[in-house]
């Protein structure tokens, strides 16, 4: 258990590079000046650098130049981990095309985001893919519907070879003529399109908006348009297009035909999806790393500051064990021993199991009893509670809840050791712990008699790390802050109500 205790996950780089190392894209690390920390083999891979080509190389050192779609060069400051780092923006689906080192231009295509410690270190997490030939695909598109426009004289054969789909198309919507691969695309004939409208093989959902536009060309509002839009297959299924239609006018500038291009992008399309699936599921790996790296220092926590008191309350007792003189003194010292002992082994017990399938799994539930729970707490904490006088008041109308046994032990723990701490001179501690039901939530709440504190002044650090607000008293500041991570890790919520000198009352709701 002590290597967990002593670690801080988040100065962990490798605990994240084991992480990323499960994306099957590229994934770079950099810390807050911009310097690679990480990657795994899919990145090194992609860009064909070796590990000492990447690891810590800053984004201005790095052996790799970027270029935008038109062929400017991109700065050092326009990188999109540059613009998260600057701004604590995400960047998504940022296209660069990038030569490393010396290997051939790569397009890539780029996501960035922000992920913060609690430590408040920073850190950039960027993905990418390689989208080369798509961006190839589209750039060949692209001149290709440029040399179309350029060469009148070459248009009937590139009409009728062309790689894409295009269409003549009369101005009411029949199809006076098409090409090879536009038949293709939908799987007729020529002679069977020929006999078919463009309304026809429109998928109807789409219709509206093409006519829409074609109205507005007609009328001379816009002189082209460009659409990405659904035909219907004819087998029924649906195929993607990037449609570009110009309209062709005689000599009088009436309107004769429209020349439509159709570029399927059906594959296109689903790679769009694939790329904004895993851009989720991304998401949602940072966000349960950064929910599991929580929970393992709430652990850490729970044994370096729970643990403390049961250790107390062992030794005292086997201080008095040595030191009574008669013989029902040391048994009552050795059975208290033995239940403090027993207690303390079973907790520990339960968090080395809840610890093995913590990483794997959500942190289990168990049925709560919250008497027993409450007793097993005040005997941790008898040696206290016998000194001060303290009377334990309980009143449980909930008997019990599903909930994580060791994080309510905890909470009990940390909330009652302070009731018993923060008490009035030669004033006995009074501790009410209650548990009960309202609008379909549980609730626990624990007051006291004790010293209290201006909540005006101090109810914004009252949960807060490190902070204590009565001085003399062995106090670190970590019990209060772990209840509240542990009780919202959890979805629920902890509120105080006090006044100086009328003690405090905690109220949880789970």
């Amino acid at each position: 258990m002590l290597p967990i205790s002593d670690t801080d996950f988040f100065h962990d780089i490798h605990f994240l590079q084991s992480i990323a190392s499960s994306i099957q894209e590229g994934v770079i690390i950099l810390d807050h000046r911009g310097t690679i920390v990480s990657f795994n083999e899919q990145a090194k891979n992609i860009l064909n650098l070796r590990k000492d080509q990447l690891l810590d190389r800053s984004r201005t050192q790095s052996l790799w130049n970027a270029v935008h779609l038109d062929g400017s060069i991109v700065h050092s400051h326009e990188l999109p981990v540059s613009i998260t780092l600057k701004t604590g923006n995400p960047q998504n689906n940022v296209i660069l095309g990038v030569v490393a080192a010396d290997n051939p231009l790569k397009w890539l295509s780029v996501n960035s985001r922000m992920i913060k410690t609690t430590d408040d270190e920073v850190f950039v997490f960027a993905t990418f893919i390689d989208v080369t030939k798509l961006i190839l695909s589209n750039q060949s598109l692209y001149a290709e519907q440029e040399k179309l426009k350029a060469s009148e004289e070459k248009f009937s054969q590139s009409f009728h070879y062309s790689s894409i789909g295009m269409a003549i198309v009369s101005t009411e919507g029949g199809l006076r003529d098409v090409n090879e691969s536009f038949c293709k695309m939908l799987g007729y004939t020529r002679e069977q399109l020929l006999q078919r409208s463009f309304q026809d093989i429109t998928y109807p959902e789409d219709l509206e908006k093409d006519l829409s536009l074609v109205k507005k060309m007609l009328e001379k509002e816009i002189e082209t348009y460009q659409l990405e839009k659904r035909y219907v297959h004819k087998t029924g299924n649906v195929v993607w297009a990037l449609l570009s239609v110009s309209l062709v006018l005689n000599s009088s500038g009436e309107p004769q035909f429209f020349i439509s291009q159709v570029q399927e992008i059906t594959e296109q399309k689903k790679l769009n999806r694939w790329l904004e699936d895993r851009n989720v599921e991304l998401l949602k790996t940072q966000t349960a790393l950064k929910r599991k790296i929580s929970q393992l220092k709430d652990f850490a926590g729970i044994i370096t500051h729970d643990v403390r008191g049961p250790a107390g309350n062992i030794k005292r007792m086997l201080e008095l064990y040595e030191t009574a003189a008669d013989k029902e003194t040391k048994d009552t010292a050795f059975n208290y021993l033995k239940k403090i002992s027993s207690d303390l082994t079973a907790n520990l017990n339960e968090l080395v199991h809840v610890l093995q399938i913590h990483l794997e799994k959500d942190i289990p539930h168990s049925d709560c009893d919250f008497s027993a729970i409450t007793s097993s707490v005040c005997l941790q904490l008898q040696d206290s509670i016998n000194q001060k006088h303290a009377q334990i008041l309980t009143d449980f109308a909930l008997p019990s809840i599903s909930y994580p046994k060791i994080y309510l032990q905890s909470i009990l723990y940390n909330l009652i050791s302070n009731s018993l701490k923060y008490t009035h001179e030669g004033v006995p501690p009074v501790i009410r712990i209650a548990s009960f039901s309202k609008d379909n939530y549980s609730y626990l709440s624990v007051s006291d008699n004790g010293l209290g504190l201006d909540m005006k002044k101090f109810g914004k650090l009252l949960f807060q790390f490190q902070k204590s607000f009565h001085s003399g008293y062995d106090s670190k500041g970590i019990g209060l802050y772990l209840v509240r991570n542990q009780v919202e890790d959890l979805g629920g919520s902890i509120t105080a109500e006090s006044e100086v000198g009328k003690g405090i009352s905690f109220t949880i709701r789970f």
